[in-house]
């Protein structure tokens, strides 16, 4: 199916999830900002947020703490999938759980900007890397018998409140030390 794809080695394409993930997270981090002041009043912001929005704080750096809390358990994930693989390691599915998670946030980016007929912070990120990604990792992932389908249902579990645990911890824990803006 996609035979056009390279053969890089296992450990490479696992290293290469907190890359895309930061490098997608970088765009959120510049654009996000400007685009929720932008959008103040939209139903998307005020419904979606998990955390209240703090107008008179500087947002990205709040944004930015939640990025780096989720980067950096992502990124451990990555290490001990990386030193530990093998094909009947524990880690593999959480692996694949998180690279899940991760395609179905390219897929939201994607479907928002749809929604919208707008830009959204990360969509281009999200369209070019996050979704060629997790299709790519997972397809690696299935094909070499590193999971199966009942590891990857476990793992998604697994992982998807973890991810939305470390999305309202950082943002909560962010909204608490970033500092107010000045001239408000």
């Amino acid at each position: 199916m996609l035979s056009f794809m390279p053969d890089w080695s296992f450990v490479m394409m696992l290293w290469l999830l907190p890359v895309v993930f930061f490098i997608h997270d970088g765009e959120e981090i510049a654009t996000m900002e400007g685009w929720l002041r932008k959008n103040k009043n939209s139903p998307w912001v005020t419904k979606f947020s998990p955390v209240s929005i703090p107008w008179d704080k500087h947002i990205t750096l709040q944004f930015t703490f939640a990025v780096l809390l989720i980067g950096f358990i992502l990124t451990s994930v990555t290490a001990l999938t990386a030193l530990n693989f093998e094909s009947s390691s524990p880690f593999n599915a959480l692996f694949a759980g998180f690279v899940t998670v991760f395609l179905l946030d390219g897929v939201k980016h994607v479907g928002a900007s749809i929604a919208l007929w707008a830009y959204t912070p990360g969509v281009i990120t999200a369209a070019i890397l996050e979704i060629p990604y997790g299709i790519y990792a997972l397809y690696r992932l299935l094909h070499a018998d590193i999971i199966n389908m009942a590891s990857l249902a476990l793992g998604t579990i697994i992982a998807m409140p973890i991810t939305l645990l470390l999305v309202w911890t950082g943002l909560t824990l962010g909204k608490r030390i970033a500092p107010f803006r000045q001239g408000i």
